[in-house]
């Protein structure tokens, strides 16, 4: 049964790697503020068994991960998107390229459904994933939801360390430290989500025209 287990980039990207960097930034978080509690817990783990913490460890990253996802997906949307606006405009050179091969789809691929779809990726997505067609869209697929999930765990962790901290002006300096570094996190997952229009369109033409 484990062997029929297969792992997405996405799942090593927006899942395991997720969590474990929650759980770094929690373990730095309490080794600053709570340093109780992280000897504690790392003497419980080392009287775990060494085969069990192995076996563990992995299955708790990707399940952490999957319980940050939805968090970050909204409050990326709703709280990121409003606070740093200015990361969420696309690079030209990716949107003009987007328009350009979003206008030859629709005049000229979609055949019975021309001019029934306004916006073309969705079905272009989906026909590229089912055919199985070489493209790189699952890599910046995922490289956009580690960058965001990456934003909304250093914003978190500045909001914390702002809680946990008896000096309110050291507290506000790592805040606004982790929004400069939140927001250099968000331009990277903005960068790589102006990429997957382009990259999905690329290979529908490409996939059509060599069967024309």
């Amino acid at each position: 049964m484990i062997e029929k287990v297969r792992l997405s980039l996405w799942d090593v990207f927006s899942f395991f790697l997720s969590g474990f960097l929650a759980i770094a930034v929690s373990f730095i978080l309490s080794t600053v503020y709570r340093p109780g509690l992280t000897q504690a817990l790392v003497d419980d783990i080392e009287r775990a068994p060494s085969a069990l913490v192995i076996a563990a460890a992995p299955i708790v990253c990707t399940l952490l991960g999957l319980l940050i996802e939805p968090f970050a997906n909204y409050f990326d949307r709703f709280v990121l998107n409003w606070i740093m606006w200015w990361t969420s405009r696309p690079k030209e050179k990716y949107k003009e390229e987007e328009e350009v091969l979003k206008n030859c789809i629709l005049q000229n691929q979609l055949g019975p459904l021309a001019g029934s779809l306004a916006n073309p990726y969705g079905f272009c997505k989906d026909y590229v994933e089912a055919k199985q067609l070489g493209t790189n869209f699952m890599v910046f697929l995922s490289r956009y939801g580690f960058y965001r999930n990456c934003a909304f765990l250093s914003f978190a962790g500045g909001i914390a360390c702002f809680c946990l901290s008896s000096d309110r002006e050291a507290g506000t300096l790592e805040l606004a430290i982790s929004y400069a570094i939140s927001a250099l996190f968000k331009r990277r997952a903005e960068d790589f989500y102006s990429l997957l229009a382009p990259t999905v369109y690329r290979a529908f033409l490409i996939d059509k025209l060599n069967h024309t």
